[in-house]
């Protein structure tokens, strides 16, 4: 690896040693580090960026020296997917041209674009590293993927070059896209021949593999740990992937504007947010912070000096706390991750139904293999229903009644028995969509 960094040309090895050991300083100090990098950010926006040049002026910032305090930065507006589709060349610094151009394509179907300059996308890697080797898959570490693949065929040069990569970093990649029930007893397979130290999955394929694995009475090989990504991991998914691998579970957080936000505290559950790296906040519906509950998730890179994403609204809901956790890592808190803010169903009414509601739910039923909310508009909720044999008629009656607790009969209950209901482009099941 030092020689593969060495002939990259990449700091890696160098900023990973950097973050781990920020881990060591008191909250305090790493609070001071996150405001000095961001004053310094600020700057660069305000002298190298149009939009934020613009924008700020506009709200009466004449002087970016004018923000002096967290209050002051919170009180900047709000980054959004629109503005930076609308805006995207006034969001590019003129003082990088070389950037690294990456794009996602969203919960709502709309590609998003964005940039980042080459020494914030290294970054941002080291960070991963670090919060994945506290939980026992760190560079190095012999480890499983069970995780998204390439788009589009791939060469012989290509396919060698891609498993040179990833033997460097010592591990083997499967690909979650193509696990259906006819493969699943290969990809255990895999697992067991291989034998990994750890396994970084998709949170949904991963699950679905445990599912299969525990129903069949399969014996697969275990791990030392686990880790989730890409979607929330709930309650009823981690206990049966622990029963599968009979190995802990942890969950993680990011997404593809940032990379890892946070990881969970492997002795406490919680997740720890990487502030020396980002700056992270919750709002409420009228854009005020908001701590200790659920809000849309505002996100700044402190490093991303090419196209700075500042106060960027990325759909995601979380709770952050203000507590201090016990393990002696010093980074902040996070209670949980609220899933998208798009997963919230409404009615005509104006209430706000959770989209954590329906695993809830659905989760104790044992002959529903999955689901999927989908709402079109205010006044009706698909809910399509992969079945097993066990699924009774009565089983929908005692959904539409839970439902209901929270709906208060305002939308009409369309239930849909599918075959399949198909993983995102980007290799996730959508639990909840809403359209309205």
């Amino acid at each position: 690896m030092p020689i593969y960094e060495m002939v990259k040309g990449k700091p890696l090895l160098h900023y990973l040693d950097e973050y781990e050991k920020h881990l060591t300083w008191p909250a305090e100090k790493l609070e001071a580090y996150q405001w000095e990098r961001l004053q310094q950010l600020l700057k660069h926006c305000y002298e190298t960026c149009e939009y934020y040049r613009t924008a700020w002026t506009a709200q009466g910032v004449r002087d970016i020296r004018d923000v002096t305090c967290r209050a002051d930065f919170e009180a900047l507006p709000i980054l959004t997917k629109d503005i930076v589709n609308n805006h995207y060349k006034d969001l590019l610094s003129s003082s990088f041209n070389n950037n690294i151009r990456k794009s996602t394509g969203g919960s709502t179907g709309q590609p998003f674009r964005f940039e980042l300059n080459v020494d914030s996308n290294t970054r941002r890697e080291a960070v991963m590293w670090r919060g994945y080797g506290w939980l026992g898959a760190g560079l190095g570490t012999k480890s499983l993927y069970l995780w998204g693949a390439d788009l589009g065929p791939p060469t012989i040069l290509k396919s060698l070059k891609t498993d040179l990569y990833h033997r460097f970093y010592n591990r083997k990649m499967l690909n979650c896209f193509s696990l259906s029930s006819m493969n699943m007893l290969e990809h255990i397979k895999d697992i067991n021949d291989y034998q990994p130290k750890a396994m970084v999955c998709y949170t949904n394929p991963l699950y679905e593999l445990a599912r299969f694995i525990n129903e069949g009475g399969y014996a697969v090989f275990s791990p030392e740990t686990i880790l989730s990504a890409a979607e929330p991991l709930m309650d009823f998914q981690r206990e049966e992937i622990e029963k599968a691998f009979n190995c802990a579970v942890h969950d993680t957080f990011g997404c593809r504007e940032f990379m890892l936000i946070a990881a969970e505290c492997s002795s406490h559950g919680r997740l720890h947010i990487n502030n020396d790296h980002l700056v992270v906040e919750t709002v409420n519906d009228s854009g005020n912070p908001v701590v200790g509950r659920s809000g849309d998730l505002v996100v700044t890179d402190l490093f991303n000096y090419g196209m700075p994403l500042i106060r960027y609204q990325n759909g995601d809901r979380a709770t952050l706390s203000s507590d201090t956790c016990k393990c002696g890592n010093p980074l902040p808190l996070m209670e949980r991750v609220n899933g998208r803010k798009l997963d919230i169903i409404k009615t005509s009414s104006g209430k706000k139904i959770p989209g954590e509601l329906f695993p809830h739910i659905f989760k104790d039923f044992s002959g529903i293999k999955r689901f999927q909310v989908q709402q079109k508009s205010l006044s009706e909720l698909i809910i399509k229903i992969v079945a097993s044999e066990e699924y009774k008629a009565e089983d929908q009656q005692c959904i539409a009644a839970e439902i209901n607790k929270y709906a208060s009969g305002e939308l009409l209950l369309i239930f849909d028995l599918v075959e399949d209901i198909p993983l995102t482009a980007a290799g996730k099941h959508r639990v909840t969509i809403c359209d309205v």
